[in-house]
């Protein structure tokens, strides 16, 4: 059975004129900063963010990636996509 997935629910504003990828990065590292997210808390995946708000899953991915490429977050194949360090109070 798949770890279960961190209290995150993504919001995204298509009004807002930043792209759909920048604001789940955006909010993936606020949650990050208000410690919502921890290390070793697993990040929803792919399919349960299509299905809350709608997007594009390769725009998830993106996001991820983004997430994955500053070190935030590691991908586990086949586990999901996880929190490596937290922003909260971090120099």
């Amino acid at each position: 059975m798949a770890p279960e997935s961190a209290a995150v629910e993504f919001r995204i504003d298509r009004r807002s004129g930043v792209a759909t990828y920048l604001q789940i990065v955006q909010q993936t590292k606020q949650a990050l900063r208000l410690g919502v997210l921890e290390p070793g808390d697993r990040l929803p995946t792919a399919r349960e963010v299509v299905e809350a708000t709608a997007i594009n899953p390769n725009t998830v991915l993106k996001a991820y990636r983004e997430l994955e490429r500053e070190g935030l977050v590691e991908a586990r194949r086949g586990l999901g996509t996880f929190v490596r360090r937290t922003l909260g109070g971090a120099p």
